[in-house]
Parts: structure tokens; sequence; C-alpha cells
């Protein structure tokens, strides 16, 4: 159990799933202590549409976190997905009037860079600073202050959603007895426990593949470029066996938690499978191959639309690290070879860096966890280069001001 309030939490919200941790850090490494997951509810294609089933099923896990460890939690991290989504990256300087670089100079390079003119029905997330840039040099520098310069340039990341998507979060967990602290991007909180800098720097993409929606985010030259979500995931793929076998839903579910497979060519000898059809009482049958065959349409389909997407924003080719696959509907077999033969280029499970995040096998090893793992490390995030949050009750300026307080 955690000593005193040092201690962190995060909860993420999906769209099958809920999962909470609490966390400490002991020697610049995050420890999970406690864990609780359940079922959501309220939820579709990761979009809230009923406030108080999402609360209260937030609330039973919280208690199951508490019941793990012990220890009582008040402010959280969690995620956002929004279809919404849309992303700018900017870049601007500003003038410094002294001979070196202040922390006042960082702030007013960051406020000018994030500045944007948005719709009424949305607003801004958070700005992920980059890198920044001095004079008339190119050359990314992640620390400016305290530099000798004239000109100080910022590039920055802006993710703008739409504002019901944020009052929904807002109200989940106030509903939930809870303090928010940070509301963050489901992949980009993915990315934090799974990605490299090295790779970040070589361009690389994360593809978060949960229940009802996939995210993608895009990180390339250090720091990240591109994000979106697309209102496709595993419920697509459960609806698609229940279709084409005229099965229930939970039916369906168990036909590819038990038989599935993403790929036809590396399932077992073909076999017939026992079933249960919609109004029908007796036994039907299916085969194996034609199941497999469904499901890996269905994969093809998830990809297809990632490979498009990232074509068409001039993308697909600067992935020089590849893809990294998380979630839940990555952990069926042959899905990565699946990416991997569409793609064309090196694919990889993500696998959470026990240097940064420790905690049981069943947490850090299982890719459900990745997104609440990395909202942790955004919990006890403390420096200016990740994202800032921007919440109605916060001022921005305010708000770097805070994190740059080192």
């Amino acid at each position: 159990m955690a000593s005193g309030d040092n201690f962190f939490a995060s909860v993420d919200i999906g769209t099958s799933k809920i999962v909470v941790l609490i966390a400490d850090e002991e020697d610049g490494k995050i420890e999970v202590f406690g864990y609780g997951i359940g079922p959501s509810d309220g939820v579709k294609n990761a979009l809230i549409i009923d406030i108080d089933k999402v609360a209260k099923a937030i609330s039973r896990v919280v208690e199951t976190a508490y019941l793990s460890c012990n220890t009582r939690i008040h402010n959280v991290a969690t995620n956002i997905c929004d279809l919404h989504l849309s992303t700018i990256n900017q870049d601007r300087q500003i003038s410094v009037s002294g001979k070196k670089i202040t922390k006042e100079n960082v702030i007013e390079a960051i406020k000018t860079a994030s500045a944007t003119p948005i719709p009424a029905n949305k607003q801004i997330l958070n700005a992920s600073v980059n890198h920044f840039t001095i004079d008339q040099d190119t050359t990314a520098i992640d620390q400016p202050i305290g530099l000798e310069a004239t000109v100080l340039g910022a590039q920055v990341h802006v993710s703008i959603v739409s504002n019901q998507a944020m009052s929904s979060i807002h109200q989940v967990v106030e509903k939930s007895d809870l303090g928010l602290s940070e509301v963050v991007l489901d992949s980009i909180a993915s990315s934090r426990t799974c990605i490299t800098q090295d790779e970040k720097d070589n361009g690389i993409c994360l593809i978060d593949m949960g229940a009802g929606v996939s995210n993608i985010s895009v990180f390339m030259s250090g720091g990240i470029t591109y994000s979106h979500v697309f209102k496709i995931g595993g419920n697509q793929i459960t609806q698609n066996i229940a279709n084409a076998f005229n099965t229930s839903f939970i039916e369906a579910e168990r036909l590819k938690i038990e038989h599935g497979y993403a790929q036809l060519k590396i399932a077992p000898a073909d076999k017939l499978i026992q079933f249960k059809q919609l109004d029908s009482m007796d036994n039907r049958y299916l085969s194996l191959h034609n199941l497999v065959e469904v499901i890996e349409k269905s994969y093809l389909d998830i990809c297809r639309l990632i490979k498009q997407n990232l074509k068409t924003k001039k993308l697909d080719r600067s992935l020089k690290s590849g893809l990294v696959l998380t979630g839940g509907v990555s952990l069926i077999e042959g899905c990565e070879g699946l990416f991997v033969n569409t793609f064309r280029i090196r694919t990889k499970l993500a696998k959470v860096d026990v240097n940064k995040i420790t905690g049981k096998d069943i947490i850090v090893s299982n890719p459900i966890y990745t997104c609440a793992l990395g909202l942790l490390m955004h919990a006890d995030n403390d420096t200016y280069l990740e994202a800032v949050q921007e919440y109605q009750q916060t001022n921005f300026v305010s708000k770097i001001k805070s994190l740059l307080e080192l």
C-alpha cells in the first residue's frame, strides 16, 4: 500500500471495458500496486452515450482497485477518444529580447505556436511541444532555456476535440466522485509505454485497436505529427461473424475468442465447430476455415482503411520504424503477420518498457492495459515538452508555467 497521497491513478474508459490503475513512483520508475478491470456500460463506439451508466461502471471498478491494495484514489488521468478529432502541426517564432532564452520566452513561444482558430463546438485538448529551434538554425532542440538567441521557434502538435466529448468525460468522472487531473488521447497515452525515442525519431505509427474504434498516432522527427480515429474495431469483427453465420453477438464473440485466427494460412486443419444459431434450439456446425475467412476479411478491412488514410496523408513511406500494434483486438493469433503482409513494413506487438513502469505481469504484459499504463505516465509527467492540458477551469499559460517549475 502506498504511504500518504504520493500516488496517482488512471481510468481507461473503453467501449467494452473500464480499467483503473493505481501507482507510485520509486527511484524514477512507476510501480503499479493496485488495479481493477470490469465491463463498460453506456459507451458505444468509444462515445459516452449514458453518463450515469458509465459513472456507475467506473465506480464499480474503482472499488475493485481499492480492494486490491486498500488505497483510495482521488484524482485520475483518463483517456478520450473522439471521432471528430482533428490535429494541426504549427511552427511559429517569437523574438527574444534578452541575450538568453528564459522560461517566460518558452511560455510565450508555446502560446504563440498553439494559437489557432477553432469552431464554437470544439476545443483544444492539448498542445504537444515536439521541439524548439533558435535563430536560423533548423536543428531541433529539446531544452532551449539558457541558450543565447534572438529568435525562438516552437513546433507544436495541436489536438482538437468536440465540446460534447470533453464535457462527457468531465461529467462521468465527477459523478464517479473523482477529480480529473489530465485528459489524453488514447493512442498518445499508449505510445508512452511502448515506443522509444529512436522510433519516434525514425518514424513510427502506433495502432491501438479497441472494441468500438481503432486509433492511430504517427510520430516523426522525434514528436507526434498525426492522429486519427476510425469507427471500426473488435465489435465490428464480431458482428461480421454474427451476420455470416446467423448467430447472436455473444455467440459470435465466443467463436472469435475460442477459435479465431487473423490469417487462414496459420489456422490448423479444418474441423467442424458447434455453435447456436438464432431462433434455433438445435446445435449447428460451421467450418473452422469458413470462420477464419470471415475474421481475416474483417481484419483486412481495418488494415486497408488505416493504410489508405496514411497514404492520403503521405505518411505511409515515412515509417522507417514501422508499426506498433496494441489494444485487445491485437491479441488474436496472426494479427501481427496480417499487418506485415498488408503494409510490407516491420510490425510488432506493443511491449511495455519495464525500465519505466513495473507491476504484475498480468498487467504489464497484456495490451488491454497499455492505455491505462500510459495514462499513469502522463499523470506523473512534470515537463513542458509533453502534452499540455487545457481545461475550461485552467488558464492555458498558467498551466504551462506550473509545468516549468523544475
